[in-house]
């Protein structure tokens, strides 16, 4: 949002990013040069809701926000002021571990959304949506319907004791089930359910249990699967990051 507001009024947006140890600046600046990329044009499409670590789960070390900051306001003076090479372009990378910085060439993107030769983007977007935030739909499923990992692991138990039977479902992508996953639970992707794809492979006699990583994207599938008609179906709060941090440390977390 704050790039098509900088894009659509002229002005450089100069821009910082800083995780755990990794920070990140660039200006973008597209009425500056012909060649000069936009956010969008790094950054084309956001990361599902969920994949991203909150500061809770996945924190920064202090200090960057100076390092990554003071790149910023750097970058600010020289182009108040008109002197030196602006970041147009290039992408400054840190490693705060390593104490390493690197710069990389940002190309602009013919097919950029917002910038490119046909762009799409030509008016403010709903960006609650396009980033992910939980829908109404998938609040209104997850109320009621929600367990937690404790309620799970209960419910995974008499599973394996043969008391109880349902479909462990974890919707996060193939890359994140192999880094840490709930045992006994089978990988549909999120966007198997959006296609319609998912419901094909779901058993009509057994309860439908859904996670993903942190329960974002589990709610909104929740939604589609009961509008389906598993009326039953819940989803687990907290996902396998709560997995991991109240049953099984043992695990990596990301």
């Amino acid at each position: 949002m704050v790039n098509y507001a900088a894009y659509c009024l002229g002005i450089p947006y100069v821009w910082g990013s800083i995780y755990l140890f990794d920070g990140q600046a660039s200006v973008f600046a597209p009425t500056l040069a012909e060649d000069a990329p936009c956010y969008r044009c790094l950054y084309p499409e956001p990361p599902p809701p969920g994949m991203v670590p909150s500061c809770a789960e996945g924190g920064v070390l202090g200090v960057l926000c100076a390092s990554i900051g003071s790149i910023q306001v750097n970058e600010a003076i020289k182009l108040l002021t008109g002197i030196g090479d602006p970041a147009i372009g290039k992408l400054v990378i840190y490693d705060a571990l390593e104490l390493e910085w690197r710069k990389l060439r940002v190309r602009k993107d013919p097919n950029c959304a917002l910038c490119g030769e046909n762009p799409t983007v030509t008016g403010l977007i709903d960006y609650d949506s396009f980033c992910g935030a939980i829908s109404e739909e998938a609040l209104d499923a997850a109320a009621g319907s929600t367990i937690s990992v404790t309620t799970l692991e209960h419910m995974l138990k008499e599973r394996d004791e043969g008391i109880r039977d349902f479909v462990l479902v974890d919707v996060r992508e193939p890359n994140e089930a192999e880094i840490n996953h709930i045992p006994g639970s089978v990988l549909i992707p999120k966007g198997e359910f959006l296609n319609g794809h998912a419901l094909e492979q779901l058993p009509s006699d057994k309860q439908i249990v859904m996670h993903c990583k942190t329960g974002i994207r589990s709610a909104e599938t929740l939604a589609i699967v009961k509008g389906a008609g598993y009326s039953d179906a819940v989803h687990v709060g907290g996902g396998v990051a709560a997995w991991v941090n109240q049953i099984d440390p043992s695990q990596p977390s990301y």
